[in-house]
């Protein structure tokens, strides 16, 4: 019987043939010698200087497996080379691709370890026309009176602390019991018409709360007046929601599937709001961040929402409150309200564990498969420096104007044990979707391979099907 031998350099998990015709000799077959694990007798040649052989009879390619003279004969032992003797219907088999070298497609390949490190990155920026003071502010007051009744926005700051100063000068000019019965209609005392007065840590105008010019103030049927005698003028705020909006990059650190929660985490600070943790993976395909708030001028009350620029997703929400108290008259709001924040995610990190290989019931191709020890460190890593961010914002009230008034984005992502690209030729990138092995050069790793074949045995499809499950080099 003729076999061509050759000396061959190829991985056992590779469909590489030989592209030489090779050296043609001929043989016997040992007796009771099986097709996939023939033993060959030669006499004319020193069969220990091949490893590889094949054999046109059988139409099967084999490693050399062992060599040993008996004799004055050569005996190879041969094992047959299953991936190369079926390559053609191997890549033609229609099959669950889960990697594959080359793969363009981005997904997370958890396979790879991540070290201790991180990568960090930061950026910040004010909000556009938002300029926060430090102290009083503006001065929104709640009153009750003659020609003024609801919330007026003080043209001038300071002049709360004269607003009833004028009282006593005034009250001496009152003569009849008619006048004192008016201002009982008021609510009372002037005192007691002063509803409210709080400090907006904000630097804005009269037209950006009102649609009218600044009026004279009336505390009932008292006239606001100033020590030197100035009436105390306010505007009557009829729109009381200012609006702030702005964007702020996000200093990314990867361009690709490392944008998720699971190896990524943003924190947003937030002036007068605090820290909000932001779901990475919703917005791996944004380059920044629109924050918008919402501040009642009359309470001092914050909502602000945070959403993906370009994918427009809305990501969080928080909301707080800025309001200084003034300790004038029978004021009672609370300026001392709880600042929530609440980011929106889809628990992206749950879904992907629950998808890994590292199983407890592992299956054997996934045990000997390429690359199965590394992942089986990698899920432990990611584990191991894993978390779940939660809490609220935590600032509020009179002393937030104290503290940054910027807004700050923050980024930090896991370090990989190496680069994908430099695994890619040993157990390529995820493709995760269904496909042919002869669309790729190199690694390929399949799901439940089912090979067929009019010539295979059922011993050599079953050993296929394990190879392809396990990862192989298609070449």
């Amino acid at each position: 019987m003729q076999v061509f031998l050759y000396n061959l350099a190829k991985r056992n998990r590779s469909t590489l043939v030989p592209q030489s015709s090779g050296t043609a000799l001929n043989c016997t077959l040992k007796e009771a010698t099986s097709i996939t694990k023939p033993v060959l007798l030669f006499q004319t040649v020193k069969a220990a200087s091949y490893n590889y052989v094949y054999i046109p009879d059988f139409g099967r390619f084999y490693f050399i497996s062992s060599c040993q003279s008996v004799e004055g004969m050569w005996e190879a032992a041969c094992t047959e080379d299953y991936l190369a003797s079926f390559k053609t219907e191997i890549g033609a088999t229609s099959a669950n691709i889960l990697y594959a070298h080359g793969s363009t497609k981005n997904i997370p390949d958890q396979r790879i370890p991540v070290t201790a490190n991180l990568i960090k990155g930061h950026n910040f920026k004010a909000l556009d026309d938002m300029v926060i003071t430090e102290g009083q502010g503006a001065v929104i007051v709640g009153i009750t009176g003659k020609g003024s009744f609801g919330s007026y926005l003080l043209q001038y700051n300071s002049d709360i602390n004269e607003m009833l100063d004028g009282i006593d000068s005034w009250a001496s000019f009152i003569t009849d019991n008619w006048t004192f019965t008016k201002q009982l209609f008021f609510g009372g005392s002037a005192s007691e018409c002063l509803r409210s007065a709080i400090a907006i840590p904000l630097v804005f105008g009269g037209s950006d709360v009102s649609d009218s010019e600044a009026e004279a103030l009336s505390l009932g049927n008292y006239p606001c007046k100033t020590s030197g005698n100035r009436d105390i003028k306010g505007y009557h705020i009829t729109k009381p929601i200012l609006k702030y909006s702005d964007t702020i990059d996000i200093p990314w650190q990867s361009t690709d599937w490392r944008r998720v929660s699971a190896y990524t985490d943003i924190s947003l600070y937030l002036p007068m709001i605090g820290m909000v943790n932001i779901p990475a993976t919703e917005l791996m395909n944004d380059s920044s961040l629109t924050v918008k708030y919402a501040i009642n001028v009359t309470s001092g009350d914050i909502s602000c929402e945070i959403s993906g620029t370009q994918s427009e997703i809305k990501v969080g929400v928080a909301s707080g409150n800025c309001a200084m108290a003034t300790a004038y008259g029978s004021t009672g709001i609370d300026t001392n309200k709880m600042t929530n924040a609440v980011a929106m995610g889809a628990g992206v990190l749950t879904a992907m564990k629950a998808a890994s290989l590292q199983t407890r019931a592992m299956s054997y191709a996934a045990q000997v498969a390429i690359g199965a020890g590394i992942a089986g460190a990698a899920s432990e890593t990611i584990d191991a420096l894993g978390g779940n961010g939660q809490g609220s914002g935590g600032l509020g009230g009179g002393s937030s104007h104290g503290l940054d008034k910027v807004m700050h984005i923050f980024v930090t992502q896991k370090e990989l044990s190496d680069t994908q690209a430099h695994f890619n030729e040993i157990m390529g990138k995820p493709y995760m979707a269904v496909g042919t092995p002869n669309q790729f050069t190199g690694y390929v790793q399949t799901d439940g391979f089912q090979f067929k074949s009019t010539k295979a045995y059922s011993e050599e499809k079953d050993m296929i099907n394990q190879l392809m499950d396990s990862g192989i080099y298609y070449e």
